[in-house]
Formats: structure tokens, sequence, C-alpha cells
């Protein structure tokens, strides 16, 4: 959800608390005789409003930090990858090993084992399309490179000559940085699927049909109109209230 979004939801609070305090002031005139419209129930509303308004931001922040810390060492992945491929290499491996672990690393780092050919210039003529576009074979997502560096950790045990004598190269290093960055994704998957929540949680407070805060608020404009008629100054004080529908 994009921050406008999170702006109108943001504008739709102030507005219904602005809507609220209006009709407040209006003392005993405002006296509807359905529950929900009355005035305590427009402060629990507003107040239940602002609570999942607070729980959707707390959520953000978390998601955000989760999503900064997993690209933050899936960073490192690459450079690391290079390192275990070259301390292979300096071993007496065959090359059908050593083939292995290159194709495991090329998924990993998201590299073709052939460059694609540049799309001859003669046929980039003024008017004409562009030659066919290529599938990417990269295969980058966080899970895909866990589960590839996984599959290069397997394959790299079972070599008697990889050896290292550096401990994060060595089988238990891999190990383990396997297990962060198995820890780094799930962290930040499970910090998306609470904002997602809170979200939804929201969004119902807010608009959910006829008990949403918005139908709410249409209401009220309705009963004050009935209160008041539809030129005097009290319904013009609200009437240009707005609400948006913001998903």
């Amino acid at each position: 959800m994009n921050k406008s979004s999170e702006t109108g939801h943001a504008k739709n609070v102030a507005n219904f608390e602005t809507l609220t305090n209006y009709v407040i002031s209006y003392n005993g005139a405002y006296n509807p005789s359905r529950d929900a419209i009355r005035i305590q129930s427009l402060q629990t509303i507003l107040s239940n409003t602002k609570n999942a308004m607070t729980d959707v931001n707390n959520a953000l922040s978390t998601s955000k930090m989760a999503n900064a810390e997993r690209e933050t060492t899936f960073k490192t992945v690459n450079p690391f990858t290079t390192r275990v491929i070259n301390s292979l290499k300096a071993t007496e491996t065959t090359t059908k090993m050593d083939d292995t672990a290159q194709s495991l690393v090329r998924k990993i780092t998201g590299r073709r084992a052939t460059a694609i050919k540049e799309t001859d210039a003669s046929l980039k003529t003024a008017g004409a399309e562009e030659g066919p576009k290529h599938i990417s074979a990269a295969q980058t997502s966080y899970d895909n490179i866990i589960e590839n560096f996984d599959k290069l950790v397997i394959h790299l045990q079972n070599i008697p000559q990889y050896r290292p004598n550096e401990p994060e190269l060595q089988p238990q290093g891999l190990r383990a940085f396997k297990d962060e960055l198995y820890a780094k994704n799930n962290q930040a998957k499970l910090a998306d699927i609470a904002l997602s929540n809170a979200r939804i949680a929201r969004n119902k407070v807010m608009y959910e049909p006829l008990t949403g805060m918005i139908d709410i608020a249409a209401d009220v404009k309705a009963y004050v109109k009935s209160v008041y008629g539809a030129t005097s100054p009290e319904f013009k004080q609200i009437s240009k209230i707005e609400f948006k529908q913001v998903r």
C-alpha cells in the first residue's frame, strides 16, 4: 500500500474526530434513537480506529526493519558464495564437481552460464519491434537463494577434497550462514503477515459496510440534516467534512 493511501486513512480518522466534536457541541439537540450513531458510540469508534491505526504503524515499522535486515544479510550472499567457490577451485577436485558447484553458484547469484547475445543492431530500425525478450534464468528470490545455497552446502559436504581451514567456509560455517539467511527471511515474512493482518483489521473498523467509520459518518450527517434541515448552519458545518473509501 502506497504512502498516499496511508495518508488517506489518517485524514479519514481526523475528519471523523472533527465530525464527532461538532455533534458533541450540539449538546442535547443531537439525540439519535439509533445506538450506533450516539455520541458514546462515535467516541468508541474513534478510539478503536485510532488504536487500529497505531497497530498498523507499529506493524509497518517492524516490517520495514525486518525487510531492511533481510536485505542487508542477503547482500553478503554473493561475495560469500564467491569465496566458497574459489576455495573449492583451490582444491584437487574434478571438473564435474566444480561444474556442479558453479551451476549452483550461478543460481544463487543470478548469473547466466553464457551471456545473452545482443540483438543485431541492424534490426533496431525506426519503428521496428525489439528482438524477443529473454526470460530471466536467475533464481534470485529469497526462498530460491536459500534452497540453492543449501544444495551447495550438501554438495560440498560430499566432496572429500573440500576441507578449508577457514571456519566460516567449512560445512558447519556454511550451515550456520544458511540458517541465518533462513531466519532473516522468515522474520521478514512474519512481519509482512502481521502488517497485512493489521491493515485488514484497520479496514474493517473503518470501511466495513453499515458498521464501519465511513458509513457511520454518513449516517451522522443524515441525522443532523434531519434535525436541523438541509440549509441549517449546523448541517453546513459538517456537510463538507470529507470521507473517502481508501483501500
